[in-house]
């Protein structure tokens, strides 16, 4: 097995090893730039000369050697800056590796804050998504079909044959570092290569254009316009100014022009905002495409994914390569002194549309699909970067029956140097943990860790655990209790809704895999046993199977008959020299005796003891 933390020394060796090749890369550019700038000196110079100087010399020849020399160092100096920004992305990729072995996740800036959702089975008990979340430790996705993909993993739990696929991809993708990272670091670049807070763009707008139909090569007036009035308006410009004709000549056709763009002005503009709101994004996608073009993994998944790509019979990244060309020609738009005066004689903008449509209409209908694949290789690389990172996970057992039985249960959201871990064993349907102990012990722990792990199974991944068995479940919980006072809901009536939700479910076709935390804590003693022993009875007699946590072991006071289907467990304290120390460990039966009075003393709350 790995030694734990073999993982923190590599992913430091690698950030320094590609800021060093950043680093060269920077002092090669700075070279180049400095090149670039004796070139175009010599150039103009040269050019100078040659006009107003010796006409024998060689200046002529002198300045047409250092523009040639000028434009190339231009082209090898992208090239450099190119490979400078993938080396620190590199550097980031490996940096936030680091952060997430070192328990420091949460500084992280993707928390999925955006998926988070109060109204969700169990997300929002369990910290699924948002700050020091799931989502936060486990993803390396970083595009937005990445995360939503991710999300989706997440918070939809999938049926057990596409699980299993996952695994298998999962299982092939651990040990592949180099490719992984190469996938991440690319990824970073749709981002914002620059940018470490910056949302992902979102590529919806440019995809809903891409789907649509064609519209202005439908418009033919239109399209002969472009093709005819350039040569007239151009032709007549050279007549009048040239020639001395009537202004006619030019003023004629250049009306016809506008007239011919004020009809094109509502579709030109609308193509214009969507391939211009998020074209820069889209067009990174291309270099990300073409890795997973040539992806090379023996994993059912992996090659159903390229087979997706390929179903067009193109390769998206010549296509996108196609669509930079084309967007290119557009961004003229952008500059305000040029293009008014290009796009009246040229008819610019209904030309640009034309062969934005010609690709729309040859491409746009397979890039949703194709972006789909890339969201789909980030989540898979997600969790593939958990199984490398914690090789002590195991891949859980899915089993027909329903159960839940685990070995070494952990919580994968503490760090692995202070984890403890747990054995955890719901038989069959119909069964409960019932979780008792003091303040603190680690009660919600237990259930959050039995939550995650499920969580994770169904997503396809590793799980905390050196061994998991499970069943297709329906997951939901009652951890986290919100009121809501613009709503007019307390917190009691909200926590009743959360319990009705969770009994209606198992009127589910699935088995209810119930968490519940401290169920009716906010009524009277007497009222809470009556309530939560009626809900814990009643889920156990509608095969549900589950676990409650609370600290009232009145609570264990069922019909013997469902006793029998109850395991009761407890977390513990240890008092020395009037100091706590909790193990974490669960133990069998019922605690004995709580710890709030202790713990109302020590910060100061002389409550007598006894």
């Amino acid at each position: 097995m790995t030694p734990p933390f073999d993982q923190e020394a590599e992913y430091s060796a690698r950030e320094q090893r590609f800021n060093a090749d950043a680093d060269r890369h920077a002092g090669r550019s700075r070279s180049v730039s400095n090149l670039r700038g004796l070139a175009f000196a010599v150039f103009v110079v040269s050019l100078l000369l040659a006009i107003f100087g010796d006409k024998g010399g060689y200046y002529g020849p002198l300045s047409l050697i250092s523009l040639a020399a000028f434009m190339a160092l231009v082209v090898w100096h992208s090239r450099i800056i190119a490979e400078e920004d993938l080396a620190r992305r590199f550097a980031r990729v490996n940096r936030d590796a680091l952060v997430r072995n070192t328990g420091r996740f949460a500084e992280l800036a993707e928390t999925g804050a955006r998926f988070v959702d109060a109204a969700h089975p169990y997300t929002s008990d369990l910290d699924v998504f948002g700050q020091s979340s799931l989502f936060q430790r486990v993803s390396v996705a970083h595009t937005r079909v990445g995360q939503e993909k991710l999300a989706i993993f997440f918070n939809q739990p999938s049926p057990v044959a596409a699980v299993r696929e996952r695994q298998t991809a999962v299982r092939a993708l651990a040990p592949l570092l180099d490719l992984r990272q190469r996938i991440e670091a690319l990824a970073l670049g749709v981002v914002d290569p620059a940018s470490k807070h910056k949302e992902p763009p979102n590529p919806e707008p440019l995809l809903r254009w891409a789907e649509e139909k064609a519209v202005l090569k439908h418009w033919l007036h239109v399209v002969w316009a472009a093709r005819i009035l350039p040569f007239f308006t151009v032709g007549g410009m050279v007549l009048w100014s040239t020639f001395h004709h009537s202004w006619l000549w030019f003023t004629v056709p250049a009306a016809l022009s506008m007239f011919a763009l004020s009809l094109a002005n509502s579709v030109t503009s609308r193509v214009f905002h969507a391939v211009s709101e998020t074209q820069g994004a889209f067009l990174r996608y291309g270099t990300l495409l073409e890795e997973l073009e040539r992806l090379d993994v023996d994993a059912p998944l992996i090659r159903a994914a390229q087979k997706r790509l390929r179903q067009s019979g193109k390769k998206p990244s010549e296509e996108m390569r196609r669509f930079e060309r084309v967007v290119g020609f557009f961004e003229l738009k952008h500059n305000g002194m040029i293009y008014p005066v290009v796009n009246l004689f040229l008819l610019w903008d209904v030309h640009c549309v034309l062969a934005l449509e010609a690709w729309q209409e040859s491409a746009g209908r397979y890039v949703r699909e194709w972006l789909d694949v890339v969201g789909e290789a980030e989540a898979l690389s997600s969790l593939a970067a958990l199984a490398h990172d914690e090789p002590s996970f195991c891949y859980p057992e899915l089993d027909g029956e329903a159960c839940f039985r685990a070995a070494g249960l952990g919580h994968v959201l503490i760090d692995r140097r202070m984890r403890v871990t747990n054995d955890v064993e719901l038989a069959s349907a119909g069964t409960a943990l019932l979780v008792t102990g003091s303040n603190m012990s680690g009660k919600s722990t237990m259930l959050r860790s039995m939550g995650l792990a499920n969580v994770l199974a169904f997503a396809g991944g590793p799980v905390c655990a050196t061994q998991l068995t499970l069943s297709e479940l329906s997951l939901i919980t009652s951890i986290r209790i919100s009121d809501s006072l613009s709503s007019g809901v307390s917190h009691f009536y909200a926590e009743l809704n959360k319990l009705k939700a969770v009994v209606d479910a198992t009127a589910g076709a699935k088995p209810v895999f119930f968490l519940l935390d401290e169920i009716l804590h906010g009524t009277n003693s007497l009222e809470r046993q009556l309530g939560a022993r009626w809900v814990i009875g009643e889920l156990i007699q509608r095969g549900a199977l589950g676990a409650v946590s609370t600290h009232d072991m009145g609570l264990a006071e069922l019909e013997p008959a469902l006793m029998a289907r109850v395991t009761l467990i407890h977390f513990r304290e240890t008092v020395r020299d009037n100091e706590m120390s909790f193990d974490y460990k669960a133990h069998p039966g019922p605690v004995q005796a709580g710890n709030a009075l202790r713990l109302m003393r020590r910060i100061g709350l002389e409550v007598p003891l006894a």
